[in-house]
């Protein structure tokens, strides 16, 4: 008697898991919980000029290195008009 020997089907192979690559830009909900505030204190942020954020066909983004250059002490990365246009 012989011995037959399976092989696992394409469904029973493990799939490739790959990581989210971190984004360059947060929207309003994700930036405030990224550096851990509430929306009304992110929008006062923005208002004082401590986080610079630019609207785009109505959402506003927030540049993930001016996140990190508030979140650290840091000075501000660079004024609203270095930010690149989205719709290019």
């Amino acid at each position: 008697m012989t011995k037959t020997t399976t092989f696992p089907t394409e469904s029973k192979r493990r799939p490739l898991i790959r990581e989210k690559p971190a984004p360059i830009a947060y929207r309003i909900n994700d930036a405030a919980d990224a550096i851990g505030v509430g929306r009304t204190k992110l929008y006062e942020l923005i208002a004082a000029g401590k986080i610079p954020a630019k609207k785009r066909d109505g959402l506003t983004f927030i540049r993930a290195v001016d996140l990190d250059a508030y979140i650290s002490g840091g000075e501000d990365v660079g004024p609203l008009s270095s930010m690149q246009d989205l719709d290019r």
